[in-house]
């Protein structure tokens, strides 16, 4: 798993990696492996908030404090990316 953060590092954008590398205003890459159900509880979290069953799609960010907590209560692995990307400055006139 952490060679897959690394991977998934790697194959993001030029902003990200001098982010990482450089600035350090970007940690490691983090994947959490959840429990079987998760998503479903984090459904179920959404439609008693109002939300309709048939529309409801995972969401790909979330920031509601309770949906986090939700996803946090059934974390079962964390990994991160050990090495930093690899980082190119841009150069004009080949300087």
């Amino acid at each position: 798993m952490e060679q897959c953060c690394s991977t998934m590092e790697e194959s993001l954008d030029s902003v990200y990696r001098r982010c990482r590398r450089k600035d350090h205003s970007i940690g490691p890459l983090e994947i959490r492996i959840v429990n079987h159900g998760t998503f479903d509880a984090l459904m179920d979290f959404a439609v008693s908030e109002g939300s309709s069953v048939n529309q409801y799609k995972t969401p790909r960010c979330i920031k509601s404090e309770e949906a986090i907590k939700i996803l946090e209560s059934r974390v079962v692995g964390r990994f991160f990316s050990k090495k930093t990307p690899f980082w190119e400055p841009f150069r004009v006139n080949g300087e």
